[in-house]
């Protein structure tokens, strides 16, 4: 019997997750299935050490594994060719190379793009760890820094992992404290609370960490430009200058989507569009979206642990498409691990969908874990495992 065929498209978090589930669980139930996962890089990346190498708590090659070993230990094949665009209505994916690739079920774990050059002077200005070669030059710049003000800037919302701007403020703010460094910390941000959506608790936990180390919070009203040249953030409402800027990107579409007919959401055409509470695509039943391009549209954050969840929900569903009579889950809960200031801690959500408004809802049913040591060593822990599972 020919094979059916599953194509993942994207080799970050959500595309590896979902090969490695439908794989095994194919070969557990004996279903006659090909997997195939095309990606552009030959590293899986796991960017939330990127912050350790920038802090220099991780080397450069602590942050990623070769996306190939998937073929080795997980029977996936590994195609390393970008993604041109998606020819949903004929079931085809067509690569960089011009190869065209057929599927009987697709998932799309494109993440997102970074629009530096959407508003004036941020592309040039400021250092950033939203990938490798950013986070190396981040960390030079911190070994550079003698003193002054750091300003961590957010453009607009939604951004990538919605957590990380209040981790950096407190890991630096403790670590320019502890080496004797004077050093003002401050959060330019249109966010009038951090991380909006996670309760009461957590925001707490982060206004108490300011105020213990002075950390200044502004919220502004729409970026204007960065003058890296008078070193300063022009916002509708404020100026801020600064002596070191940590900018966070603004997230963007990724262009075989944009090329794709159907693949941009009416709504806000920085995402793509997905359908809760299983991630299908609206218009193309065999298409599941799990990549950050999808989470907004299902009512869930640009985040890492919300992409493993929905690319774990999407391969259930489509592995009960082809089996029958198998689980049919929902995101439940999300757990996950941060920092604050020296230590760690975890925050639990509790997550529901709602058949009313059509999406995923879990704003003020957030909560803090421990907070301690233990914590922060369980998040570093977690992601290097991850990255084992392919060494």
């Amino acid at each position: 019997m020919t094979p059916r065929k599953v194509v993942i498209l994207g080799g970050g978090v959500g595309g590896v997750a979902s090969a490695k589930m439908i794989s095994e669980e194919a070969r557990k139930h004996s279903v006659n299935l090909e997997v195939t996962l095309v990606t552009k890089e030959r590293r899986h990346y796991m960017p939330p050490l990127f912050f350790d190498v920038a802090m220099g708590e991780a080397s450069p090659e602590e942050t990623y594994a070769p996306i190939e070993n998937l073929s080795r230990y997980f029977g996936v094949n590994v195609l390393v060719d970008p993604v041109n665009y998606i020819d949903a209505a004929n079931h085809t994916v067509v690569t960089g190379s011009g190869r065209k690739i057929e599927y009987d079920y697709l998932v799309v774990a494109l993440g997102t793009t970074y629009e530096w050059g959407k508003y004036p002077g941020l592309a040039k200005a400021g250092y950033h760890n939203y990938d490798l070669e950013g986070a190396i030059k981040l960390r030079d710049a911190l070994r550079r820094f003698k003193g002054g003000k750091v300003v961590i800037f957010i453009p607009e919302t939604p951004y990538r992992c919605g957590i990380y701007p209040y981790e950096a403020a407190t890991v630096l703010a403790v670590s320019f404290r502890n080496a004797g460094i004077k050093a003002e910390v401050t959060v330019l941000t249109p966010d009038p609370k951090p991380v909006t959506p996670l309760g009461k608790d957590i925001h707490k936990m982060w206004f108490d960490a300011f105020e213990e180390l002075g950390v200044e919070y502004v919220v502004h009203k729409g970026t204007q430009e960065i003058d890296g040249t008078r070193r300063i953030v022009r916002t509708t409402n404020v100026e801020e200058k600064y002596d070191l800027l940590i900018k966070v990107p603004p997230p963007g579409l990724p262009d075989p989507l944009k090329k794709s007919e159907g693949f941009t959401w009416k709504q806000d055409e920085r995402f793509a569009p997905a359908k809760p509470p299983t991630f299908r695509h609206p218009e193309y039943d065999n298409v599941y979206m799990v990549g950050e391009h999808s989470m907004v549209p299902a009512g869930i954050s640009l985040a890492g642990v919300f992409v493993h969840n929905a690319s774990l929900v999407a391969s259930n569903n489509l592995l009960a498409d082809i089996i029958g009579f198998y689980p049919r889950y929902t995101i439940p809960t999300a757990t996950c691990a941060g920092y604050v200031k020296d230590k760690g801690f975890m925050g639990h959500c509790e997550i529901r969908y709602n058949p009313e408004t059509g999406k995923y809802e879990w704003a003020d049913r957030c909560y803090v874990g421990p907070i301690s040591s233990l914590a922060r060593l369980f998040k570093v822990g977690f992601y290097k495992s991850w990255l084992d599972s392919l060494r």
